[in-house]
């Protein structure tokens, strides 16, 4: 029953109002609403171009200074830069701009590599290196994986609000990346109407 009655208030909130109720769901009322798309998530990491892509980047042993340096270049630009562009034409971020396209509840998706390093990403993210982020630390869980939902949250990068998903990418066993999908403020305010 609170679910319902927060899900009203929420549709009859806008979205920026949204994010700073007191009354906003909990991680356990957003994880029962996202149930679904916590499982397509899950679906997507087991795409075989997201995976020859993630094994692809973690086979060139990108050192953490270049990492960080890429990651700098990055920052350091809003533009669409050769590099950013590249990350969303390869095999894998044009599989990730596919699933976008025909799935509305999503606002972005990307792929890191195992050191959190960005190997496909579309649109581009804020930041190219996610692995000093919760997103990635608890979903890498030190090479473990396990899936981890972040709380409804401003997104710089797609300028909505949205619930980001990320699934640990497996490769024999062994955990090799993360996947981060983005889940909009607009697919949680349509749960009200199902309920």
């Amino acid at each position: 029953m609170r679910i319902l009655v927060l899900l009203i208030a929420l549709a009859m909130l806008p979205a920026t109002l949204f994010a700073q109720q007191q009354d906003a769901p909990s991680q356990e009322e957003l994880k029962s609403l996202l149930n679904t798309k916590i499982r397509s998530v899950q679906h997507m990491a087991l795409n075989p171009t997201v995976i020859r892509a993630t094994r692809r980047q973690n086979s060139e042993e990108l050192t953490l200074d270049l990492i960080k340096q890429r990651d700098d270049d990055w920052k350091s630009t809003t533009e669409l830069t050769h590099f950013k562009r590249s990350l969303q034409e390869n095999d894998a971020g044009r599989f990730l701009k596919r699933v976008i396209g025909i799935n509305k509840s999503f606002n972005e998706a990307f792929v890191t590599d195992n050191q959190g390093a960005n190997v496909a990403a579309f649109p581009a993210t804020s930041d190219y290196w996610q692995g000093d982020e919760e997103k990635w630390t608890a979903s890498f869980n030190d090479g473990t994986g396990q899936v981890f939902m972040g709380p409804l949250e401003y997104d710089q990068s797609t300028k909505t609000y949205a619930v980001q998903i990320s699934a640990p990418l497996y490769d024999r066993g062994a955990t090799i990346g993360v996947l981060v999908v983005g889940v909009t403020l607009d697919y949680l305010k349509s749960k009200q109407a199902l309920q």
